[in-house]
């Protein structure tokens, strides 16, 4: 069955189709593209259709002008003992601080100062976070340690909240921790899940895990659904690129907040002095971290960072956001999905390619581009309400590209078909005319120069016909004589091969061989003659094997002709007409080239030199001659010695007895 070419093609289709298939079912199963293409689409579409900036969040930020103010490196707990003294008349609705208090400080009435001051406003929550080893599973991180705030704040405070950050293979951080656990498997939930569940009136005490999502119920929206990875976090969908770092306006810097494509990021300088409007804090989450401060750079890349790193407390300001505007994006569509949009892309891409090739790959590309355009464009459609409505799958296009490696063996498989198919006929072709004339044929019609015509070259031309054919036809059936002229015929085109030659035709009994043209042979005359005494040699040793009574005579000539394409647009051939070829037409004549000779013309006996041993024949009439044509019998030329030759004829040739070749 594989031998037919259809038959071929579609076996090896369909099993490029099945392979693709298994394969794509694996990768996506496995999310083997989750770290590189897909994450590159995620980061994309997340940069491209950013959730929308609402003024909730202030990040308050430690920096080196607060540094400067207090004249160290940690800051002393009366820094933010100052802080909280400054935001407790601006009714922010919850604080986090993204900084570690694990260890007491080195003036133990400021730790007091600040314990109370956190307990005074009942809405400050504290940073903790797991160290040691941390394992995944259960929709949590486990750790084998926590490090905690000192007792003094930890009392005090709102709740604690895990600030862990988990960079990706590619170093970015896409997904914030949701829930971690210590040693003991008490659950931490993440910084900024306590205070935006603060914010929207969630009750943290209710918060139960189900499958794989994080309920959390609320006052006024009912339950917020937060989906979780095996690892307890969700993904962020950014609302903001990185803040640039603020200078404060006591020193100089212009009114902050200006910009309403990211979020409020306010010097913690200008908090304590008194110099930040009210409306920044009012009824807003509240961050302080390290933000624009050169002795701790708590920052990292993102998805829509571009060149730059976001800051810790920008990543809690940007997972808060998430939370308020119910929107979590999922890192792709699904096995299912994902699995049948590959495959029937692939399968397209595979049809584009198998009717079109070159151009069906280029098509494919088209239906690559269109249909990865129509998923971002209703990707950023659905994302367009301010509100979401929980998860948000990111387009699976990240599996497509791999589909264009198939299309590609599609059309690797397809163009070495073609090369065999092409090989295959040159071959067939060569059959029916020598690889010669075939490939003159094939390259000239690749030029587009196939077309009637011919131009003049000088050839030699040698006529072959077989004495005595028709006693010998008769004596034999069909089948027989067949296979004895193809017995005789195979070895003299070998034969003709060795020496250069170009078999134009076969007639019957006959054959007609040319020299330079189409293929320019240096030294035509000469290979053409002692190819000639070669066949004869032949013939004679196939007869002397018990073989039929076959033999040869050959005539040749050398001169001008015109070599070319002949007769009809629908039907030609590539063949040699003029005087030239006439003359060794009738240089077969029985009387001139007898049994066993070869024969030439005046004018090849002069190209062959002084090593020829040859017989003046006499001279014929030729029509549309009027002078004879001198004619010669050559017994050997350089090595190539005749095997048989005839004695000189009684009487010279004065005219050929048979007119030459039929």
């Amino acid at each position: 069955m594989l031998r037919d070419r259809k038959s071929r093609q579609r076996a090896v289709l369909a099993a490029i189709i099945a392979l693709s298939t298994l394969l794509s079912a694996y990768f996506v199963d496995a999310r083997y593209f989750n770290d590189n293409l897909q994450s590159a689409v995620y980061d994309f579409v997340i940069t491209a259709a950013p959730a929308k900036v609402k003024n909730q969040v202030t990040v308050v930020a430690l920096d080196d002008a607060t540094v400067e103010k207090y004249g160290r490196w940690p800051l002393p707990r009366q820094a933010y003992v100052d802080l909280l003294n400054a935001l407790k008349p601006l009714n922010a609705k919850a604080i986090g601080f993204d900084i570690a208090f694990y260890d007491p400080s080195d003036n133990p009435t400021q730790d007091i100062a600040f314990a109370a001051a956190i307990k005074d406003l009942g809405n400050v929550y504290l940073a903790m976070q797991g160290v040691g080893e941390g394992t995944y599973g259960g929709h949590a991180q486990t750790w084998t340690s926590v490090k905690l705030p000192i007792p003094a704040l930890r009392d005090a405070a709102a709740g604690l909240g895990a600030v862990n950050v988990n960079p990706e293979t590619d170093s970015r951080v896409r997904e914030a921790q949701m829930v971690i656990r210590g040693p003991d498997g008490k659950p931490y939930y993440g910084l900024a899940l306590l205070t935006a569940s603060r914010q929207i009136g969630g009750q943290v005490d209710k918060i139960r895990i189900s499958g794989d999502d994080l309920i959390m119920p609320t006052a006024a929206f009912g339950d917020r659904v937060v989906p979780l990875t095996p690892g307890g976090s969700t993904r962020v969908y950014f609302a903001a690129p990185p803040h640039d770092a603020v200078k404060p306006m006591s020193q100089g810097g212009a009114v902050p907040c200006a910009r309403p494509d990211a979020f409020c990021v306010v010097s913690m300088l200008d908090v304590i002095n008194g110099k930040v409007p009210r409306e920044l804090i009012l009824g807003r989450t509240v961050f302080v971290g390290a933000h624009g401060l050169s002795a701790e750079p708590d920052n990292y890349p993102v998805p829509n960072s571009a060149q730059q790193k976001m800051w810790g407390v920008e990543i809690w300001a940007n997972t808060a956001q998430s939370i308020f505007t119910n929107r979590y994006p999922v890192p792709d569509q699904g096995f299912l999905i994902t699995l049948v949009e590959v495959v029937l892309l692939t399968v397209a891409g595979i049809f584009l390619v198998v009717r079109l090739r070159l151009v069906g790959f280029l098509l494919g590309l088209v239906m690559l581009a269109v249909f990865s355009f129509a998923e971002l464009g209703a990707f950023i459609s659905s994302v367009s309400p301010a509100i979401g409505n929980g998860p948000v799958a990111v387009p699976s296009l990240g599996y497509l590209p791999p589909s264009v490696f198939w299309w590609v063996m599609t059309l690797g498989y397809l163009l070495v078909e073609e090369q065999l198919a092409v090989a295959r006929t040159q071959s067939t072709f060569g059959r029916f005319v020598t690889p010669a004339v075939a490939r003159t044929i094939l390259e000239t019609e690749e030029k587009g120069g196939l077309q009637l015509g011919g131009q003049m070259r000088e050839i030699t031309v040698l006529f072959g016909d077989i004495r005595g054919f028709t006693s010998l036809s008769e004596g034999m059936e069909p089948q027989t004589l067949m296979a004895t002229l193809n017995r005789y015929f195979d070895g003299m085109v070998e034969v003709v091969n060795r020496y250069q030659g170009t078999v134009n035709k076969y007639n019957g009994d006959n054959i007609m061989v040319i020299w330079n043209a189409p293929v320019e042979v240096s030294d035509h005359p000469h290979k053409a003659v002692e190819c000639a005494i070669e066949i004869q040699k032949f013939v004679v040793s196939e007869r002397a094997k018990g073989g039929p009574d076959v033999s040869f005579g050959f005539g040749i000539n050398t001169g001008p002709a015109v070599a070319g394409f002949l007769g009809a647009y629908g039907r030609m051939e590539y063949t040699v007409i003029g005087d030239t070829v006439n003359v060794a037409s009738r240089l077969t004549s029985n009387d001139i080239a007898r049994r066993d000779q070869v024969a030439c013309s005046k004018e090849t006996l002069a190209r062959l030199g002084d090593d020829v041993v040859a017989i003046d024949l006499g001279a014929i009439f030729v029509k549309g001659r009027n002078e004879p044509v001198a004619c010669y019998q050559v017994d050997r030329v350089g090595l190539a010695a005749n095997p048989n030759p005839a004695p000189p004829p009684e009487i010279p040739v004065g005219r050929a007895a048979v007119a030459g070749f039929h």
